[in-house]
């Protein structure tokens, strides 16, 4: 018997991707003024259906679930100022459009205050809600913190999938918690970075609990408090299916382990 192959979708680094080699931008009266952009709909569409179908085949995949990001994020009440050094740059005219073009074509999965990352995330770690293998589809590095297997399109090579194990997901989500993510808008921990002793010691903890402690340990060396470091835990922390309330349809914010 065939085991099924489920592909966990990230709508939108296909979408961007798509809706920005579809249009041509003319700054006619210079960089500060509006642009005039002229879009191919059709081209864009056509690259989205395209790359799709392109990682399911090299995939072997038996079904597809599109994952789409909320208008609305849950991070904002956690910390105000998340992806906030977004808010000035240009998104593709298309990319609304492309969206929505992928939610017809595919099964979708979207679910209130949640981005796609949280979808994928809640469906990749769900024991029961899909069956046989799955494998998340995305080239955000944020995905690293999500046990499971993953493939990267831009980033690997066709059909290659990596298996995140539990202990590799939760040190590269400590990590992001005390180095923060540019990318996102929340600095982590200011001071600690990537080759910190707060960091590279996440390596020979045993545990999430252990990673915990070398975490507050780190925001305390910089004067912060642990709630200050819950506070970029829970933006760093993409959903698990126990971090979804499926019933009431609401985020279970990100709480440390009890200590043993």
């Amino acid at each position: 018997m065939v085991t099924p192959v489920t592909l966990l979708v990230d709508a939108d680094i296909f979408a961007f991707a798509a809706a920005s080699v579809a249009e041509k931008v003319y700054y006619w009266n210079g960089p500060e003024e509006e642009p005039s952009v002229v879009t191919y709909p059709d081209e864009a569409f056509a690259k989205a259906r395209n790359d799709v179908e392109q990682v399911a085949n090299d995939l072997k995949a038996t079904r597809i679930v599109v994952c789409l990001t909320d208008d609305e994020n849950f991070r904002y009440g956690v910390y105000p100022e998340y992806k906030g050094n977004r808010k000035s740059l240009r998104k593709p005219e298309l990319l609304r459009a492309v969206k929505d073009f992928l939610a017809k074509e595919y099964e979708t999965y979207k679910r209130p205050g949640l981005e796609a990352d949280d979808c994928m995330g809640i469906l990749s770690t769900h024991p029961t809600l899909i069956k046989g293998r799955k494998i998340v589809v995305s080239d955000d590095k944020d995905l690293k913190t999500i046990p499971g297997e993953l493939h990267a399109p831009g980033k690997m090579k066709r059909g290659q999938v990596v298996k995140v194990s539990q202990w590799d997901a939760d040190r590269y989500f400590m990590e992001q918690t005390l180095t923060g993510d540019s990318t996102d808008g929340y600095p982590g921990c200011k001071g600690i970075g990537a080759k910190s002793p707060y960091v590279t010691g996440l390596s020979d903890c045993k545990d999430i609990r252990e990673m915990w402690a070398l975490v507050k340990k780190g925001y305390e060396s910089k004067g912060k408090t642990e709630g200050d470091a819950l506070a970029q835990a829970r933006c760093a922390r993409i959903l698990r299916a126990d971090d979804w309330d499926f019933k009431a349809k609401k985020v279970r914010l990100w709480s440390p382990p009890v200590a043993r």
